[in-house]
């Protein structure tokens, strides 16, 4: 009689090289996600407020260069509390129309709960100055940016947005230079100011000093 055992293959190993591949195939795919997730966040633009900035000034000369700067970048002064410390200008509508959502994405975030189209935006402005020392004052420049929604039923109404910190680095930058001769430097990796300004005196010479003899 023949050996029944003869010809009979063992299903362990393969099961056990089916089990290695599935976890491999369910591993490749997990990474897979992660890696998308990682690209999708990066391509998405975080806020990034500049800190306020402590410049060694005395308080009606930060005032006074903030106020026109404003004015000089044709903002309309709605608020103007000298002794509060506080500066506000008028809404400025910045876009309208077709282009409104795209450009809007250069300088705020949009709620990704609303649906409907975006036929308008604006932001106002708001300067802080506050007394640290004498000589010394400290700003802070914040915007609030709102966008006009219109829904499928034809409704429509502004929205806040969170500002990405373009137009208060932009602000900031021209008051340095005002006060400084020098604009600020922003590092976008680390999101904060690169630098803190510092008095003329204690500039490093730009000159290689001359060794000694």
């Amino acid at each position: 009689m023949a050996d029944a055992s003869i010809g009979f293959v063992s299903l362990k190993p393969i099961c056990s090289q089916h089990v290695k591949s599935g976890a491999a195939f369910a591993a490749a795919i997990v990474a897979l996600l992660v890696l998308t997730g990682s690209m999708l966040s990066a391509q998405i633009p975080k806020p990034s407020q500049p800190d306020p900035v402590k410049f060694l000034n005395k308080y009606e000369i930060v005032f006074n260069v903030i106020r026109s700067v404003l004015i000089d970048s044709g903002y309309n002064i709605e608020l103007e509390d000298r002794k509060g410390g506080r500066i506000t200008t008028k809404p400025y509508e910045f876009i309208t129309g077709s282009l409104t959502s795209s450009e809007v994405d250069k300088v705020a975030l949009k709620k990704d709960t609303i649906t409907g189209d975006w036929i308008r935006a604006r932001y106002a402005i708001e300067a802080l100055i506050e007394i640290v020392t004498p000589t010394e004052t400290m700003l802070t420049v914040r915007t609030k940016f709102e966008g006009l929604n219109r829904d499928i039923d034809g409704t429509e109404k502004w929205v806040p947005l969170e500002s990405l910190g373009v137009i208060e680095k932009r602000i900031m930058g021209k008051v340095s230079m005002k006060l400084m001769g020098n604009e600020l430097q922003y590092n976008d990796k680390k999101g904060f100011w690169d630098k803190s300004p510092a008095s003329p005196e204690k500039r490093p010479n730009p000159y290689p000093t001359r060794p000694p003899l």
